[in-house]
């Protein structure tokens, strides 16, 4: 139970002095631009693919549909 306590206070303490860090902010928010553009550039390969896959689904099943 003590060490949960000290656990608590210890995190609370460490996660209060990052926040108050300019240099952690500038870290963070580097790294979220950085995850961003990441996910910003892998989401429109995918987005395309889906859109060309439903399209080509659309145009099977039209086919299909006419035999």
């Amino acid at each position: 139970m003590f060490q949960k306590i000290v656990n608590f206070w210890m995190s609370s303490f460490v996660t209060e002095r990052l926040l108050a860090s300019p240099l952690f902010n500038k870290m963070a928010q580097k790294t979220h631009h950085h995850v961003s553009t990441l996910t910003d550039k892998g989401a429109r390969p995918v987005n395309d693919f889906v859109k060309a896959f439903k399209e080509n689904l659309e145009k099977e099943a039209r086919k299909n549909a006419g035999k």
